[in-house]
């Protein structure tokens, strides 16, 4: 008979446990995640960002619910959007200068207004002295202003103070954001029938990549303002009052870009130049050229009513000194 041989003990095989128990810490984790889902912050902002940007797209729908300000401000949009407007027998345009004190172009406005009373409302938001006027039209239009400091939150503030006051009057349609430097483009007529025959608002509002576009982003603003949705524009603007009332409603956005948005603060944030645009988020308008190296140029028509109309209403940064020139170049001016 042929010894067969004994078998061999082998030696128990060493496991990795450290692997083990990491994959099951995970496992608990996500489990965890998707049957109690946090309250403020997705799944996703709980890694860095660019660790989890690859798995975004898997994670379930319901990853973060809305925070109770985004509930109340969905609602509030929502209702606004929807509830019927005072009607007006007599429609107006709101001009709301927002000025450091006088306003050098009171002639050219006052031209630009002449015979058409009844048809407008002036409203001065002066922030450093009170406005010595030219025009008899001006005198008595200022509201109570505070201090404005460029590129702060007290710009946005002293927008929403001329849009409170103008939006007592109850005539005001149009609600026109102006600097002391803004001249019109157009007769009165023209900008009247052109405003008053929509119902669509005039917000500055481009994607830009670049460091004074998204670079200015910060990740304090999540979850309410994800960087896809920031956006930069002029801040100057032409509205319904359905979308004064909502800028007046808005907290949620408001108190986000008051507490993260400043400049020389690492990003250089400019609140007027970001608040609005990315609060309404609409890009239909003009020639815009991004702030990084590839210098995109973006170019979308302006459109009135679905058809190519003129841009721009408006135009600004013109010196005092132009008045007279202004004066004559106005009298030839046409309704195109």
């Amino acid at each position: 008979m042929t010894a067969m041989p004994h078998p061999r003990h082998r030696g128990a095989a060493k496991k990795p446990m450290w692997i083990i128990v990491l994959l099951s810490l995970v496992c608990v984790a996500l489990m965890g995640a998707y049957v109690y889902p946090p309250r403020r912050y997705s799944a996703c902002y709980f890694f860095a960002s660019s660790v989890c940007t690859p798995f975004k797209d898997w994670l379930p729908a319901v990853a973060r619910e809305r925070t109770d300000e985004e509930i109340v401000s969905s609602v509030v949009i929502r209702d606004l959007l929807s509830m019927p407007m005072a009607m007006s027998k007599n429609p107006k345009i709101a001009f709301m200068f927002l000025t450091p004190g006088s306003l050098p172009f009171e002639k050219l406005w006052e031209k630009f207004l002449q015979g058409h009373d009844g048809r407008y409302s002036i409203y001065i938001h002066a922030s450093r002295e009170k406005p010595v006027h030219s025009s008899s039209l001006f005198v008595g239009r200022e509201i109570h202003s505070e201090k404005v400091v460029w590129g702060r939150i007290s710009m946005v503030d002293a927008e929403k103070r001329l849009l409170g006051n103008a939006l007592e009057d109850v005539d005001n349609q149009f609600f026109v954001l102006l600097s002391d430097s803004c001249v019109p483009l157009h007769t009165f007529d023209y900008i009247y029938n052109y405003l008053m025959g929509t119902n669509v608002s005039f917000i500055d509002c481009f994607f830009d990549p670049g460091p004074h576009g998204t670079g200015r982003y910060t990740m304090e603003m999540l979850p309410e303002i994800e960087q896809r949705d920031f956006r930069k524009g002029a801040q100057w603007f032409a509205i319904t009052r359905r979308h004064a009332l909502l800028i007046l409603a808005d907290n949620l956005y408001y108190n986000k870009f008051k507490l993260y948005c400043k400049p020389a603060e690492g990003r250089n944030c400019i609140a007027d130049e970001h608040y609005l645009p990315t609060l309404f988020n609409s890009v239909n308008e003009n020639v815009h050229i991004t702030s990084d190296d590839k210098k995109v140029v973006t170019q979308t028509p302006c459109m009135w009513n679905g058809t190519k109309r003129p841009c721009y209403l408006f135009a600004r940064k013109f010196y005092p000194e132009s008045l007279n020139n202004l004066l004559k170049l106005f009298s030839s001016y046409t309704s195109a």
